[in-house]
């Protein structure tokens, strides 16, 4: 059996995060492992917080599955601090020959708060270089080449330029329902070309964790062989179902959800 690692952020509604990776990855038939480097809760004021995990810890669970298995892929999340981006930059320069996919997660949508330029570099340069993919979606893009903001396929485009110039190998800009229109359409580029994905826009508020669970269904995919546009197609399927299927919260949000099952296509 296939085994995958997430590295990141712990979210106990369990749309995003190492939560929905590890859903994902079984939804595949893929063994997962995770490492932690933060964990997210609301505070005494009802404020959604970041408490890193120390490099110590993190350094130990990643020594940890090395020393009891191998991998055929890893999906790097929320890193949170410096110091996890560079202990994680050391682990993957060991594994070569597996894909590394990168979801530039800067912030949670319930915070509003964004790393600063100093993280953003680090990530920059450190570790994009490794990844197979990187995978911001629209605000992230936007922090990342300073843009002001993207609405527009040609947005992106030229912003997915900018990050391959940064050193990524190849760049997926997640739209979702940030690009004017009624489709939803995520964007990938490579040295040879470029190509969108759409579907029609989901009304339902049903969307947490949406960017995190396309990131880890395209390792997941990857790992299985596909190459990167049959990957990033599935994966767009597969997140669309995921939506459809969502999980509704109190506060009239809520975390994407495969229904327990994925066969290939969404059902309605």
């Amino acid at each position: 059996m296939k085994r995958v690692l997430t590295i990141g952020g712990s979210d106990p509604l369990a749309g995003g995060g190492i939560q929905s990776d590890l859903k994902t990855f079984e939804n595949f038939k893929i063994f997962g492992l995770s490492a932690l480097t933060c964990i997210g809760a609301f505070d005494s004021k009802g404020e959604f917080v970041l408490d890193a995990v120390s490099p110590e810890l993190l350094e130990r669970q990643l020594a940890t599955i090395d020393r009891m298995t191998s991998l055929d892929g890893i999906k790097i999340g929320l890193l949170h601090t410096e110091e996890a981006i560079l202990i994680v930059r050391d682990f993957l320069k060991n594994k070569p020959k597996i894909p590394v996919v990168l979801d530039p997660v800067f912030a949670f949508k319930e915070t509003g708060a964004v790393a600063n330029q100093t993280y953003m570099d680090h990530l920059v340069f450190e570790l994009f270089p490794l990844a197979e993919v990187v995978t911001p979606n629209l605000r992230e893009a936007s922090l990342l080449t300073g843009t002001s903001s993207l609405s527009t396929l040609a947005d992106m485009l030229d912003t997915a330029h900018k990050i391959k110039d940064s050193g990524a190998k190849n760049v997926v800009i997640k739209g979702g329902t940030g690009i004017q229109g009624t489709s939803a359409i995520d964007l990938l580029l490579t040295d040879q070309s470029y190509e969108t994905f759409q579907r029609e826009k989901l009304d339902t508020m049903t969307v947490n964790g949406a960017g995190c669970t396309f990131s880890s269904a395209i390792t997941a995919q990857l790992v299985l062989g596909n190459d990167l546009f049959d990957a990033v197609s599935n994966s767009k399927s597969y997140v669309y179902h995921c939506i459809f299927n969502g999980v509704s919260m109190k506060d009239q949000t809520g975390s994407v959800w495969s229904g327990g099952y994925w066969k290939g296509e969404e059902t309605k």
